[in-house]
């Protein structure tokens, strides 16, 4: 069942004009997951849901009015809605969704993005895709600051806040019972991953927490699903990532990766991961990493007032008087060596502002500590 559920994706795919049409598919075997997949306006994203006696329980609601009036149709009324993340193609349905009374529930720091930059995010969308679009969106209940655990009537459920990945911040939804994983944008599914704020570092300290929960099935926010093997293949990419754009990131390299080396660093990886789709997100990810590896480079040593610059000889000055005749040596005080270049581990928020301006768009930083339980 699992590999007939995963191929009609792939075939999906293939098949003339489906590229922009979403995609059904059931559980595979042993899992209780939905997978809705959006067409070309949202970006092929993965939505995904399951049933509960109450009604079914969605993670993630499409771009457009007509995907969600379809994914509605797929199901009973909702019983309740989560977000895992702040993106357009996770919440731009969800007027349609919650009516009337759905509760919708996220994380504090998603909730706030979608407060802060969910309007222009959507603009933006509008602009291309046009009213299918929604133009505001009411950011869901910001009701789940730390790991919960929690019973949705049958169906047992984790929720677990995440920092920052792809997104700023995100929530990923385990099913203890069956080890179901709904990883978000956190996990990629056979696909580049979108390292638009260059976070190849601290991205790799998500998936090791995912790990830690032993899943058995794990559902990426764009791709294929799959088994655990797809933590492993995110965590290799990025590793990957990081160390490919490190090799052009040295003192005195100029602020911006020139477009030969940012091709260079496209082919390299499309040759590693020959057989990823979406390669053109390294056209973004790329420059955006290269800026916060410069960034995160030690600052040059300055030298202290007064002191000679290192290996300059000490300046002599001789005063004489009718008895004696001194000389003054003003010894050089050689700086101190610069620390060695240590692995950063890029903070959410200093990392997307080094790379807003080369970008142009917002990052949604967002930051919640309170402790509250939903």
């Amino acid at each position: 069942m699992r590999a007939h559920a995963l191929s009609l994706v792939a075939a999906a795919a293939l098949l003339p004009g489906c590229a922009t049409t979403s995609t059904k598919v059931d559980p595979p075997a042993g899992g209780i997951v939905h997978l809705f997949q959006q067409g070309a306006a949202g970006g092929h994203a993965n939505c995904y849901w399951f049933e509960t006696r109450n009604g079914p329980v969605v993670i993630d609601v499409p771009l457009t009015t007509t995907e969600t009036k379809h994914l509605a149709n797929s199901m009973q009324h909702p019983y309740r809605i989560y977000l895992t993340a702040a993106k357009a193609e996770r919440f731009g349905g969800l007027a349609t969704l919650r009516v009337p009374d759905v509760p919708v529930y996220t994380t504090p720091a998603v909730a706030t993005e979608i407060k802060n930059h969910g309007d222009n995010r959507l603009a933006r969308l509008r602009a291309t895709v046009g009213d299918d679009v929604a133009s505001h969106v009411e950011p869901p209940s910001p009701a789940i600051e730390e790991r919960t655990h929690d019973m949705l009537e049958d169906v047992e459920i984790e929720l677990i806040p995440l920092g920052p990945a792809e997104s700023e911040a995100s929530l990923a939804v385990f099913l203890p019972k069956t080890g179901e994983l709904i990883a978000g944008d956190v996990v990629a599914g056979h696909e580049h991953v979108d390292l638009t704020w260059g976070r190849s570092v601290v991205w790799q300290d998500r998936i090791a927490e995912l790990k830690a929960l032993e899943p058995k099935l794990v559902y990426p926010g764009h791709g294929t699903p799959g088994g655990p093997e797809l933590l492993d293949q995110t965590l290799a990419y990025l590793k990957a990532f990081h160390d490919v754009v490190a090799s052009k990131v040295k003192p005195g390299a100029p602020a911006r990766i020139s477009a030969a080396d940012a091709m260079a660093i496209k082919q390299m990886m499309m040759a590693k991961f020959p057989l990823l789709g979406r390669p053109e997100l390294l056209d973004k990810s790329v420059p955006a990493e290269y800026a916060v590896q410069l960034a995160a480079l030690p600052a040059a040593p300055v030298a202290e007032p007064g002191a000679q610059p290192t290996g300059t000889p000490a300046a002599t000055t001789t005063t004489t008087t009718t008895t004696t005749t001194t000389t003054t040596n003003d010894t050089a005080k050689t700086p101190a060596a610069a620390p060695a270049p240590a692995t950063v581990k890029t903070s959410s928020s200093s990392s997307s502002s080094s790379v807003d301006d080369l970008l142009g768009a917002d990052s949604g930083t967002s930051k919640s500590k309170k402790k509250k339980k939903k």
